[in-house]
């Protein structure tokens, strides 16, 4: 019995022991709501404001987000002169903006800048059509909700000051020439607003080929209203636009795109005639000899042979030659003959022909 009792007050003491330690206070559950949107920013391309940013991958515990189902851009455009000093809280800015655009999972698609990830930017054109642009200020901020219709805090508002920019150059044309595609077009004739003279300080050459976004050509701005574009590639379809541009250096206040030309560069250029041919008549033959072509899609050359009065001529080389030089041992002494040498590149596209008569042993060469 003693050691019954004895057992049973040390069970006593440890459920004491446990009963009597302290407790903490109870949190609520987290809530793993996304983060805020990043990397928020503001360009302007004509009449057009591109509102940039990136969705947040992970809640704000760290934990990864389980996508994003719907993206809010928020607005608000004030008159400078009455506008405060400062950058705006959030809380503010919520309080006087007002929701330009509610883009579900589809419309969020359709503005990636990447179209091969959901973590690429997300790009939305923002419209200055009809406005006083010089007179405004635009904040934007944006607002993300996940795919349980958890939504994030907006975002940092930015704010940007449009400017009166030139419209797009006009009548653009594109010509393919032996080394180079030539682009023309007129001078935008007004401002985007319709004020005049155009603010142009010069013109930037866009190209896209068949997949891939349009990439910037040219260096620096062209001050001239044409451009020759070197990169050739025969065979493959290649656009070209060119947008105007305010500012002399980046970031440049671009215009809106002239029209698209779109083109398939085609090889229809044959090589230079042979020159600097030389014969050399000897006892049964003729040997013939020129300078060697420069271009770099030389096939070879094409020699041909008549005889004096004659209407045909004799192929003498079927398959190409590959060196600038040949020997004729099928001549007749006495007669005279007719020689034409041609260049021909890898697309069949041969030269004018290179003549040269010469008189067999026992006759002149002229």
């Amino acid at each position: 019995m003693t050691r019954k009792i004895a057992t049973f007050a040390v069970l006593m003491a440890c459920a004491a022991a446990f009963a009597c330690g302290k407790k903490g206070a109870l949190l609520p559950p987290l809530i793993r709501t996304p983060q805020k949107a990043e990397a928020v920013t503001v360009l302007q391309r004509g009449a057009t404001l591109f509102v940039e940013w990136k969705n947040p991958v992970k809640s704000v515990d760290g934990n990864p987000l389980a996508g994003v189902s719907e993206a809010e851009v928020w607005v608000l455009e004030e008159v400078k002169a009455k506008t405060a000093a400062g950058a705006m809280t959030a809380k503010d800015f919520e309080g006087k903006a007002r929701l330009e655009v509610s883009l579900k999972k589809d419309g969020l698609a359709a503005l990636r800048k990447d179209k091969g990830t959901d973590e690429a930017g997300l790009v939305y054109p923002y419209s200055l059509a009809g406005k006083t642009s010089a007179s405004l200020k635009v904040r934007f901020a944006v607002r993300v909700r996940d795919g349980r219709s958890r939504m994030s805090e907006l975002s940092d508002p930015v704010a940007f000051d449009p400017q009166v920019g030139p419209g797009p150059p006009q009548e653009l044309a594109a010509r393919v020439l032996e080394d180079r595609i030539e682009l023309v077009w007129k001078a935008p004739a007004a401002n985007f607003d319709g004020s005049t003279p155009a603010a142009v300080s010069g013109y930037n050459i866009y190209r896209r080929g068949k997949d891939g976004p349009a990439a910037l050509v040219n260096s620096s701005l062209i001050r001239e209203p044409t451009f020759a574009d070197p990169d050739v590639a025969y065979g493959v379809p290649v656009r070209y636009f060119v947008r105007a541009s305010a500012k002399e250096t980046p970031p440049y206040l671009e215009s809106d795109d002239s029209e698209i030309r779109e083109l398939v560069p085609e090889d229809v250029f044959p090589p230079a005639a042979p020159v600097g041919v030389v014969p050399v008549a000897g006892s049964g033959f003729v040997s013939l000899s020129w300078e060697a072509n420069r271009e770099k899609d030389l096939a070879g050359y094409r020699v041909r042979r008549r005889e004096e009065g004659g209407t045909e001529d004799l192929v003498l080389t079927p398959a190409l030659l590959l060196e600038n030089a040949c020997t004729d041992p099928t001549i007749e002494k006495g007669k005279r003959y007719r020689y034409s040498m041609s260049a021909v590149d890898i697309r069949g596209n041969e030269s004018a022909r290179t003549e040269v008569v010469v008189d067999a042993p026992g006759g002149g060469t002229r």
